[in-house]
């Protein structure tokens, strides 16, 4: 099938989305989470003085809470100049809390004892322990020749030409025996042979190399489950997980090692963290808590949890053992008056039916290492977070929203200098052919009526396809912050996973997905005359003290396969842009980047902006200009 124009286009909005700064000078909460004053009280009012150790005023962007007695929310909020002041407080005891990027947590109780005080609380903040110098050292790295031939030897193996792949593995062999990922793959090699002794020998030298080598401890944590060795694949697991502690994967396999090990309670802790983690994908793990939740009598949640799983996997390997375990849970309905029914006994149900010294083809390509050239799914694993007792979804909606739609309605014309690096990648995700160009670029955004919302993006003057590389146009990048837009935030489910640090300073992050029942209207690909929408799932990270959307990455809900489009990936970065004329400042996109495996192709495209100009402006405004190697850079192609 040939395409011969091809556009990738959120189709509704400008390419370079921003919002203007608000300054919150301290946080002022009131009490409606937490304790409220009697109507015969006056009530108090509390202030927090932070300082560093030193007793000088701290400065920078924090976090401070206050919980009351109960652990109930009394008020969240950002400062600046070093205060944070609570209203509406009732006499009793609280909690304050104080995070801060590079300093340890602070908790400290506070009392207030009459009504109507205004109290004053002085804290000092404690530096981070650096414990850089005591860190592990990371894996050995490889030559680019030789980091080229294990890719080869690795994309032949996920295409099971074991041959092929034991040729590259020979060659790279030569070159660092003692590296890591290269006895991993040896391991990997020997197990699609099913000679699982040389995998386990392979996978033992490598973690005897590098200890952190996750893929060998998890390959050796697959043999133990295997071999009904709960022990001690409960012991590679945790390992494991300490040092992927955000994945969901390895959160779902450690609770299947405590299934076999029988330690319930585990099971149940470390299933629910991956469904949290890995939401629907974490589908198996739904099966695991049934198990948790049956063994622990909690039979309402157990049937729950087991319709959740044969709902996302209808022909999963445990579809029969679900039935049974539904049958046990779920009473059957009495028999009608002389009907005679027969039941026949259920078959034994175990807690895994991996077999004993039989490695499968689909176990050893779960254990193949994900392609380097694309960055994790958003849902892949989560980010961490500080720990905190609630996250105010609500407020920090609002107040993105307000951003994103004071600056649609301020501007409708933006201009920038854009770069653009592209590169097409090869099989085995190494780049085969790199081009670079650079735009004068301006974007236009207007709302025809209520609710709708057009773009215009110009490239040197013209809107032509083909001034981009391979023919394939990415457009409207930047522009997926309308997903807190009032037009389109109820398209999308949104959760607040928590407080996160964002380059030296702090953010909510905030996961988003399309909803099921709602049209995707944000983005789109484009081929000849049709148009294909694509349903998004991402993450976004908004400042905590001013409610800009800094950071937001994206992935398509599912392939699309009228158009071959397997994945997609986005990140945007955004950045305060002053307009001295005028005397605004705005947060502009500061780079676009997007990876995606569409048409029989792979790509990855990276889109910066810099001297940005607002209406005819004429100062010409910078974020930080890239360097580009040459206007016309291409790589050595490589055989496919």
């Amino acid at each position: 099938m040939a395409y011969h124009r091809r556009k990738l286009v959120a189709p509704l909005l400008l390419g370079a989305m921003c919002v203007p700064a608000v300054d919150v000078s301290h946080a002022q909460q009131s009490g409606r989470q937490g304790q409220q004053p009697q109507s015969a009280e006056r009530p108090a009012t509390l202030l927090v003085n932070v300082r560093l150790s030193d007793g000088s005023p701290f400065d920078l962007p924090a976090v401070v809470n206050l919980y009351a007695f109960s652990g109930a929310n009394v008020g969240m909020g950002t400062f600046r100049g070093g205060t944070a002041e609570f209203n509406h407080l009732a006499p009793g005891s609280y909690t304050l809390e104080v995070i801060a990027v590079g300093y340890q947590k602070l908790t400290e109780n506070v009392q207030i004892i009459t009504p109507g005080e205004r109290q004053q609380v002085q804290v000092s903040l404690v530096p981070e322990v650096d414990n850089s110098h005591a860190r592990v050292p990371g894996p050995p790295i490889l030559a680019p020749a030789a980091e080229k031939e294990l890719g080869k030897a690795l994309e032949a193996i996920r295409a099971n030409k074991l041959e092929e792949a034991r040729k590259h593995l020979e060659k790279v062999s030569h070159a660092a025996p003692a590296n890591p990922d290269v006895n991993y793959l040896w391991g990997t090699y020997y197990a699609q042979l099913q000679d699982l002794s040389k995998a386990r020998e392979y996978w033992e030298k490598a973690i005897q190399i590098y200890p952190r080598h996750v893929f060998s401890l998890a390959a050796l944590a697959q043999l133990a489950l295997q071999d009904a060795n709960g022990p001690a694949a409960v012991d590679l697991l945790k390992r494991v997980a300490d040092l992927v502690p955000s994945s969901w994967r390895y959160q779902e396999r450690l609770a299947e090692a405590y299934l076999l090990a029988g330690d319930y309670a585990e099971v149940r802790k470390h299933a629910e963290r991956a469904i949290e983690l890995g939401k629907e994908r974490a589908a198996g793990a739904q099966f695991l808590l049934a198990k948790a939740l049956a063994q622990a009598n909690d039979a309402p949640r157990a049937l729950k949890a087991l319709d959740l799983y044969m709902a996302s996997e209808p022909s999963g390997a445990r579809l029969a053992e679900a039935r049974q375990m539904l049958a046990k849970l779920r009473p059957a309905p009495e028999p009608e008056e002389g009907v005679r029914t027969a039941v026949s006994a259920p078959t034994p149900a175990s807690a895994t039916t991996l077999r004993s010294g039989k490695f499968t083809t689909s176990l050893t390509q779960d254990l193949v290492p994900p392609q380097k050239w694309m960055p994790p799914d958003v849902d892949e694993s989560m980010p961490p977070v500080e720990s905190m007792a609630g996250c105010p979804l609500e407020k920090v909606r609002d107040e993105a929203g307000k951003r994103v739609g004071e600056f649609v309605d301020a501007v409708n014309r933006i201009a920038a200098t854009e770069s653009l690096d592209n590169e097409v990648i090869d099989r085995s995700g190494l780049p085969m052919r790199r081009v670079s160009r650079n735009y004068s670029y301006v974007a236009s955004v207007q709302q025809v009526r209520p609710g709708i919302y057009t773009m215009e993006e110009y490239r040197n003057g013209g809107m032509d396809l083909d001034l981009f590389p391979e023919r394939v146009a990415t457009l409207g990048l930047t522009a997926l912050v309308m997903a807190f837009h009032e037009v389109y935030r109820d398209d999308y489910d949104v959760t607040c996973e928590g407080l996160s640090r964002w380059h030296g300073s702090l953010a909510w992050q905030v996961h988003f997905r399309q909803k099921a029942d709602k049209p995707a209207r944000l983005r789109s690909y484009r081929v000849n005359a049709l148009s294909f929408p694509v349903a998004l799932r991402g993450r976004a990270w908004i400042a905590a003290d001013s409610f800009q959307i800094v950071s937001l990455e994206t992935d398509i809900v599912s392939p699309i396969p009228q158009i071959q489009l397997k994945a997609e990936h986005i990140s945007v970065e955004y950045a305060p842009v002053k307009f001295l004329s005028r005397q605004t400042q705005l947060w502009l996109p500061e780079s676009a980047e997007i990876f995606f495996d569409y048409g029989r192709r792979r790509m990855h495209r990276r889109h910066y902006f810099r001297d940005y100009m607002l209406f005819a402006v004429d100062e010409k405004q910078r974020i930080s200009p890239p360097k580009v190697e040459s206007e016309e850079a291409p790589g050595t192609p490589h055989g496919q």
